[in-house]
């Protein structure tokens, strides 16, 4: 006769090995998984990026830029006299949006933000700098203290220091403009 007692506690052993062998490959297989995610991640990042990159370096995007500098260069000469709700107002609005945007997806993690100030770098400071007038006639005609552009700051703020640090540009500072081209 066989005995019975034998047969179960090897085939318990067998049992407890193929379940740490379970888990085993289960950990590996997680391991695995986060790797791809991981990868996924980074791949989205850097086609958002592209993609973005691509919107500022398009035809559309220079006259745009040019619309907003000349727009709050003409309010400030004007103390904004005949500006507010103009097709000007908007357009230099929505062109500051812009940035804001890509200040909080690169804020977010969204995109990368080194790449962004990598592509951007002096024009999102330049931008800022002739946007900020605007920004501030907004706040003080809506009676707010928040920046809705808080964003498009914080991005020239973060390019500036790493320009700064690099040394491309170290007397260049993010202080009050008057809406005019830097020379």
């Amino acid at each position: 006769m066989v005995d019975l007692s034998g047969i179960v506690q090897d085939l318990s052993a067998v049992s407890s090995i193929a379940v740490v062998a379970g888990a085993f490959f289960i950990v590996l297989q997680l391991r695995q998984n986060a790797k791809l995610i991981e990868a996924t991640v980074l791949e989205n990042k850097a086609n958002t990026s592209i993609a973005l990159i691509e919107k500022i370096t398009e035809e559309s995007f220079a006259r745009r830029r040019k619309m907003m500098y000349d727009s709050v260069r003409k309010g400030v000469a004007t103390s904004w006299q005949g500006f507010d709700d103009s097709l000007e107002d908007f357009e230099a609005r929505n062109f500051g949006y812009s940035y804001e945007l890509i200040g909080q997806l690169a804020k977010e993690g969204v995109i990368d933000l080194q790449m962004v100030k990598n592509a951007l770098q002096y024009l999102v400071v330049f931008d800022w700098r002739t946007f900020e007038p605007l920004v501030q006639h907004l706040m003080e005609r809506y009676g707010v203290k928040i920046n809705n552009w808080a964003n498009f700051k914080w991005l020239a703020d973060e390019t500036l220091k790493d320009l700064q640090a690099r040394e491309l540009v170290p007397s260049l500072s993010l202080g009050p403009s008057l809406g005019t081209d830097p020379k």
